[in-house]
């Protein structure tokens, strides 16, 4: 291999990273809003949502608390438990994203994540709670599809809000 190429490959590496992250950075910005536009496919319990509420602000996820409390104890929620996580998460990380001053947060997926803290990950299967991440851009992740996942096992404990807030202020 002469020199010019093996030069290129770290800045390929490099270019398919940056694109793997704007990709995932795109697909989870839909997903959040598919969480309360979608109408095709929509959310389970999307009655409950006021998209006038919804608008990426720290306070708009005590609204998106009061819903995963509502949805919660109905049963009809099971059948669609991974769309419910997948774009409530979504919406709840991209408050974090849109909301943090100094961290700029980036959605990657369960085995990047993984490659950055395999300590973490051992014992940590893929799972809709783990599928997507927030990673500080240092070896920092939060877990928003992981916290509405448990919202829905554990209720107003796990508020989504509280898990945001925090979130946000580190990065200050």
């Amino acid at each position: 291999m002469n020199r010019r190429t093996f030069a290129a490959l770290p800045l390929i590496a490099l270019y398919r990273n940056a694109m793997a992250i704007t990709n995932q950075n795109e697909a989870l910005s839909d997903l959040a809003l598919m969480f309360f536009q979608e109408r095709t496919n929509p959310t389970y319990g999307v009655q409950y949502l006021n998209p006038l509420k919804l608008d990426f602000s720290l306070v708009s996820l005590k609204h998106v608390d009061e819903y995963l409390e509502k949805v919660r104890t109905e049963p009809e929620v099971e059948k669609t438990w991974n769309r419910v996580v997948l774009r409530t998460g979504a919406y709840v990380g991209e408050v974090i994203r849109r909301n943090s001053k100094s961290v700029m947060w980036q959605w990657i997926g369960h085995d990047d994540a993984a490659l950055i803290a395999p300590k973490l990950f051992e014992d940590m299967p893929k799972t809709i709670a783990t599928a997507s991440v927030l990673r500080d851009g240092k070896s920092g992740l939060t877990f928003p599809l992981g916290k509405v996942e448990k919202y829905l096992e554990n209720g107003s404990e796990d508020s989504v809000h509280f898990f945001a807030e925090v979130m946000i202020d580190r990065s200050k």
